[in-house]
């Protein structure tokens, strides 16, 4: 029934705008004379039309201004009659420039609709039954962000988009320079990238072959329109990881007039330029640029002495052109490079000096849309990637990269009100190649890892969506997947559920089986193993979710994940065994050792408002163990952390000052490795993960200001990173005394206390 009176009041609101659009064009209701006019009219929220209150409204070159009520309503009066712009402007959302032509004595009703964080203007409004974005119908554990959380959660010091990945409910990290994350237990390589509807592996930032390395997502997440994470069982469109599936979705430029957005912080410099293509407005551009000077800053954290630093540029743009009401054209680019600079001591020739990383995306779509029941969608995209390493005095520690070709293909049609059917193809050739070297003697190395193959993954898809009413939804599908180096085409089949109960609670089910075939490092080369099996995870969910009021829900999620097959590298670590010290194996290859299972129970409250607090709070309890039945072993997982909590918020205090925070926190990791403490010192182990890192608190703290000038917007952030001053750490590479076992080093601090500011110019 909300549904029905929100659906109602958007098209009485829309049709009243129309008429008075057609009105004040054709036949302008005018009154005989020269008297001042009136502009009148509604700020809505474009993402699911409510109403906005507090926000200012001022025509252009005049100082005062008037705010909405709690409807959203505004009125100017005694405006001079002519063409007049309107500035609409609250903090979180864009500033919105409206141009109306008024007559003498004519009252102009208008509805206008914002977007948040820096997402495009425009006149369209998306109608939701609910305001919790949900792309997955009947998945019990989904999480969409918007641009203006993007913005909130990706950190002034990294302008990382990444980052705001890492405070949802689930999501586990404990190191503070990189962007990497696990879900559930499921580390990165588990998850499964895809960008504007391509599967990639290349957007990164990084330093490869490097285990305490830093990286940063190379985007920026001022052209994000969203991000959303799948973190359980869910439709396999692309396939091929285990775990959970993250979408980033680039934003379309606006189509209303160009416009610039400069963004500067302690670290970075960023420009955001857009605009309409054509006369007719038929399509739009979009291109970012940004640049960081983080090494500076790095360098001023590190012990004195230590000359460390690691940078980054990229750019992206996005091309959009409707070449007719059924055919759209998209076209995204993406180009990034980093570098890490750091000195070492002459006695530590394996220690990286100089490492260098790039990237590049080019993504060709074309969307067919006869009819509002029948869409087909396709991608052609190329994504290349190189890098190289060499310690201080320049000699080579390693070099490679990669290329991956793809061609994709989705339809979805509606075969009647209640069933919708969705399937779709993909063809993706991969290239890999990468050589590391170890220094044993003067100018003398000698190869640990060397590999050079490509293969070709295919896979097709299909659902069907039954959902004879609005709370009852039935999906069922399966995923056919082939990998030209491995000999298997299997099945994944996955089926979801989505139940009413009593009131406006929901019970939600889901189930699937995911695969993960060998990479082609693991299948080929000085460490590949030919013949190896296909990782297999069996995902099972169960959820139940209820709304408190228009705004506000809590959802509770259990899960189970059993994996099999799980491949390992074996002897990669130093251990004991007995009393003797083995080192690392620098020959063994990749085989099938690991069963192992990850549970867990996750707890969300989240509320959802264009007016006041928004955000959420959640808390997961878990557990990740393996099993090596080559071995014999049993430990924990990687990255199993029993106790996580996330917490979210962000205030609007004016309509020109926010105040937002994050928090993470959680019992941590283990200490990858054979380690134990004795006596408050470290030392070489015989059980794997046993030991774990102390347990990781951090706060951060934002404000947002915004100053609003004649014709341009700024907007001044200041935030505090590690609010608390805690001394967190991570594990580094330790030093071992051979003959006592002893270890040191082994942990390393991360960020301390630190401020942080920057600024937003829109014009």
């Amino acid at each position: 029934m909300a549904f029905a009176c929100r659906l109602a009041t958007l098209i009485g609101l829309s049709l009243a705008c129309a008429a008075g659009s057609a009105l004040a064009q054709s036949h302008p209701q005018t009154v005989s004379g020269s008297g001042p006019a009136t502009i009148r009219g509604v700020v809505l929220d474009r993402a699911d039309g409510d109403a906005i209150a507090d926000v200012s409204v001022r025509l252009q070159d005049e100082k005062d201004a008037v705010t909405t009520n709690a409807q959203g309503r505004f009125e100017l009066s005694n405006v001079r009659p002519g063409l007049r712009t309107l500035y609409v402007s609250i903090v979180g959302f864009i500033l919105v420039k409206r141009t109306v032509e008024v007559a003498a004595n004519q009252t102009v009703d208008l509805t206008i609709l914002l977007s948040e964080g820096t997402g495009t203007y425009t006149e369209e409004v998306t109608v939701r039954g609910e305001r919790f974005r949900e792309p997955e119908r009947a998945v019990p554990a989904q999480q969409t962000v918007g641009s203006a959380d993007i913005q909130n959660l990706r950190n002034l010091l990294t302008n990382d988009p990444m980052r705001a990945i890492q405070v949802l409910p689930g999501v586990t990290t404990g190191d503070d320079f990189k962007s990497e994350f696990a879900v559930r237990g499921s580390g990165f390589d588990r998850t499964a990238i895809t960008f504007d509807g391509v599967p990639t592996d290349f957007l990164l930032h990084a330093v490869r072959q490097v285990d305490d390395g830093g990286s940063v997502a190379m985007m920026n997440g001022d052209i994000l329109d969203s991000a959303t994470l799948l973190s359980g069982s869910y439709p396999q469109r692309y396939g091929n990881r285990l775990g959970a599936e993250l979408d980033f979705r680039v934003r379309e430029g606006s189509r209303d007039r160009a416009q610039t957005r400069l963004n500067v912080s302690a670290t970075d410099a960023s420009v955001v330029a857009e605009g309409p293509l054509g006369h007719q407005k038929s399509g739009s551009w979009l291109f970012s640029a940004r640049k960081s000077y983080l090494e500076l800053l790095l360098r001023q954290i590190r012990d004195p002495g230590d000359s460390f630093g690691f940078g980054f540029s990229d750019i992206q743009a996005k091309f959009a052109y409707d070449v007719s009401r059924a055919h759209r054209l998209d076209l995204t680019l993406v180009a990034g490079r980093s570098r890490l600079d750091q000195e070492t001591a002459p006695n530590e020739p394996n220690s990286l000096g100089d490492g260098r990383n790039s990237s590049q995306l080019v993504n060709l779509g074309w969307r067919f849309t006869p009819s509002s029941s029948f869409a087909l969608t396709q991608h052609v995209a190329l994504a290349l990637n190189q890098f190289s390493n060499a310690n201080g005095a320049g000699f080579e520690l390693g070099h490679g990269g990669g290329q991956d070709v793809t061609w994709r293909g989705d339809v979805v049609a509606n075969a009647s009100a209640a069933v919708a059917v969705e399937g779709g193809a993909q063809l993706q050739w991969q290239q890999r190649d990468g050589t590391e070297l170890q220094v044993i003697g003067p100018q003398t190395t000698v190869p640990v890892e060397s590999f050079n193959d490509d293969g070709l993954l295919s896979s097709a898809y299909g659902q069907v969506r039954w959902s004879p009413s609005q709370r009852v939804a039935v999906v069922a599908g399966a995923l056919v997947n082939r990998w030209s180096l491995s000999t298997d085409t299997l099945v994944s089949p996955w089926i979801q559920a989505e139940l009413p109960a009593v009131g406006s609670v929901k019970l939600r089910a889901a189930a699937g089986v995911h695969r993960q075939f060998p990479r082609i490092d693991q299948s080929v080369g000085l460490r590949g193993m030919s013949g190896l099996q296909t990782e297999v995870a069996y995902q099972t969910d169960v959820g139940v979710e209820q709304l408190l009021g228009a705004d506000s829900r809590w959802q509770v999620t259990l899960y189970n994940r059993e994996e099999r097959n799980v491949l390992r590298l074996p002897n990669s670590e130093l251990h004991l065994e007995g009393d003797r010290l083995v080192p690392e194996s620098l020959t063994s290859r990749w085989v099938n050792a690991l069963d192992g299972y990850a549970r867990g129970i996750e707890f969300l409250v989240q509320r959802r408002s264009p007016n006041g607090l928004s955000g959420w709070l959640s808390y997961a309890f878990a557990f990740n163990e393996y099993h090596d039945y080559t071995t014999g072993e049993s430990f924990d997982g990687d990255f199993d952390q029993r106790h996580t909590i996330n917490v979210y918020g962000l205030y609007r205090v004016t309509n020109r000052f926010s105040l937002g925070a994050k928090l993470r926190t959680g019992s941590n990791f283990p200490a990858v490795g054979y380690w134990e403490e004795r006596g408050g010192n470290m030392f070489v182990s015989a059980t794997r993960n046993g030991l774990r890192v102390p347990v990781y608190a951090r706060l951060d703290v934002r404000a947002n200001r915004t100053f609003n000038y004649r014709r341009t917007r700024l907007t001044l952030f200041a935030e505090v990173i590690n609010a608390f001053a805690r001394d967190n750490v991570r594990v580094a590479s330790p030093g071992i005394n051979v003959r006592t076992r002893q270890v040191f080093g082994l942990y390393e601090t991360m960020i301390p206390l630190m401020p942080s500011a920057g600024i937003l110019l829109e014009f």
